[in-house]
């Protein structure tokens, strides 16, 4: 039983280095607190179902926009509990591919475009780069539409309208999953979003947020 599941994990993991994400059907999926334990610390967890009562878009049926969630999860799972009987896709974008596509200059001026914080937890800053480098090649993307802070200078402004033009025209991955499904992404580098679904469907995905960091603690 180790040895099939570490083989499990090391193909999850190689899944994450190569195309950014993992996706699991209900076979492979039968220790989900196993792999999510071997993944990383869960640093919070939603359960995400429509709510007419809500207004968060999270709990709509409405499509959701490409972005990246909190800045300390280095990985994303969603556990498909139950699907919608249409619609309800899962939609990525590889961010570094993205940023690979477009002028080094842009991709400096990116790193100083700022995200507003989601604030989950103490000590989080209010704001964090929309692109981080290391040595002028790729680390992270940390982004949402909603989010952005204003740039004040011209060159800045047209950096993001290049990196938001080309999030616009990507063509993405779509993954429907079904009941027992796993979907995980590296967060810091997949941009996610989903297709609308029909109101009042079954819809019903429980996401877990995986960090590294043992000392995060919610912010309530």
């Amino acid at each position: 039983m180790i040895l099939v599941h570490t083989s499990k994990t090391s193909s999850i993991k190689e899944d994450l280095i190569q195309k950014g994400y993992s996706h699991l059907k209900y076979s492979d999926s039968n220790n989900l607190e196993q792999i999510i334990s071997d993944l990383g610390n869960t640093i919070f967890k939603t359960e995400i179902r429509e709510n007419s009562s809500s207004t968060r878009l999270l709990a709509s049926n409405k499509p959701m926009n490409f972005h990246t969630d909190h800045h300390n999860a280095k990985y994303i799972v969603w556990f498909c509990n139950s699907q919608s009987a249409s619609g309800g896709e899962s939609l990525l974008i590889d961010g570094c591919q993205l940023i690979n596509s477009i002028s080094e200059n842009s991709k400096r001026l990116l790193t100083e475009v700022t995200v507003k914080s989601h604030h989950a937890f103490y000590g989080d800053k209010l704001s964090y780069p929309l692109l981080s480098l290391i040595e002028g090649e790729f680390e992270s993307v940390y982004y949402a539409s909603w989010m952005v802070n204003t740039p004040g200078c011209i060159k800045h402004k047209k950096a993001l309208e290049q990196f938001e033009s080309i999030v616009k025209s990507a063509d993405p991955i779509k993954i429907l999953l079904s009941e027992g499904d796993l979907l995980i992404i590296d967060n810091h580098r997949m941009l996610h979003g989903r297709e609308g679904f029909p109101s009042s469907s079954n819809r019903w995905l429980t996401r877990y947020w995986l960090s590294d960091n043992t000392n995060l603690k919610p912010n309530k």
